[in-house]
């Protein structure tokens, strides 16, 4: 599946090269708020909530060792958008590449995280409710993750030597 344009109720992009630039801005954005949510149950912030990825981790000992993996994972992700960006400049498409597999992580955490919820939690109601609240996140990501992937795709295309054979 390619795109040709990127829409989404706050975004909308003639072309996928401009939508895979606010993708990046995106993903940078979120990592920093995800960073500095992590950061304030390190700190000894609520983290009770069903829908936190470190629900179920102690305080003392796993908590930190999960959130300093999700605060690295979330910075590389910075970085990786950021050569996200150079690589939509120079056009070259092995920078995409980070962000894509880190990214395509991040989704199927989502998809994975929603499905603990519902099986571990399932005498919840509430639970239902945020897996489906989280799958909706995973559905605009995977949008997120298929405009990039198109912007590859035509970068492959355009990359792609076109070999004429001449006969005498």
């Amino acid at each position: 599946m390619r795109l040709e344009t990127f829409w989404t109720p706050f975004i909308w992009a003639h072309n996928i090269r401009t939508g895979c630039k606010w993708v990046a801005g995106y993903t940078m954005a979120s990592c920093v708020v995800l960073i500095t949510f992590t950061c304030h149950m390190l700190n000894g912030g609520e983290s009770s909530q069903l829908y936190s990825p470190l629900f179920e981790t102690d305080v003392r000992y796993s908590m930190k060792t999960f959130g300093g993996i999700f605060i690295t994972y979330f910075l590389l992700l910075i970085i990786f958008s950021i050569l996200l960006l150079v690589g939509l400049h120079r056009g070259t498409r092995g920078f995409m590449l980070p962000w894509m597999s880190f990214f395509g992580l991040g989704i199927l955490f989502q998809c994975v995280f929603g499905l603990w919820l519902i099986g571990g939690y399932y005498i919840y109601l509430d639970c239902v409710m945020y897996a489906f609240i989280i799958w909706i996140w995973m559905g605009y990501n995977i949008y997120c993750w298929l405009c990039v992937h198109s912007q590859y795709m035509v970068i492959a295309e355009m990359q792609s030597p076109n070999i004429i054979l001449l006969y005498p």
